[in-house]
């Protein structure tokens, strides 16, 4: 049922934003390099990354994106990530944007042994490949320097599935 209603949301919010659109005074060609801290919902854990941006047509731009979900309750998580976002200017100095691509987790779970093992610990590596789903948006500050937030939702499988609330510092150039 959250599935469903999450990508309700997302499909109402991107239709309405196409409608939404004015004149659009485009950033083709632009980049930018970002810190991203955030907040794994599911693991209660806190999320670390950086992410580049390239706009590759006025209005759509490519989001590849490191994230590391640190640990908490023995698993931690490696995210990859390949998003595009479509832009929509609300003000000039501020854009929303409906996020999607797709993500590679590496999830990493230490099992604490029962006393009397040789080693004490025992790891476990998993891969899931999924899709990104999600929204955000950003505010210049200054010319070269921009904020934003992001709801992502990196779905897997059932027990592999994330929600993220990330926010965004980065300098364009």
């Amino acid at each position: 049922m959250k599935r469903i209603v999450f990508l309700a949301v997302c499909l109402v919010a991107f239709v309405a934003n196409s409608f939404a659109q004015g004149s659009y005074k485009g950033e083709k060609g632009v980049s930018s390099v970002g810190g991203i801290l955030g907040y794994a919902v599911d693991n209660k854990t806190v999320v670390l990354g950086v992410d580049y941006r390239y706009n590759i047509k006025d209005r759509i731009r490519i989001a590849p994106s490191v994230l590391y979900a640190v640990k908490n309750d023995d698993i931690s998580t490696w995210y990859i990530n390949a998003d595009a976002h479509y832009l929509v200017r609300i003000t000039e100095k501020m854009t929303i944007y409906p996020v999607g691509g797709i993500g590679l987790s590496v999830w990493n779970f230490d099992h604490i042994l029962p006393p009397g093992s040789v080693d004490g610990k025992d790891s476990e590596t998993k891969v899931r490949l999924g899709l990104n789903l999600g929204f955000g948006g950003e505010m210049r500050v200054t010319q070269d320097v921009v904020v934003g937030a992001e709801f992502r939702y990196n779905l897997t499988n059932r027990h592999y599935d994330q929600a993220m609330i990330l926010t965004r510092a980065a300098y364009y150039f």
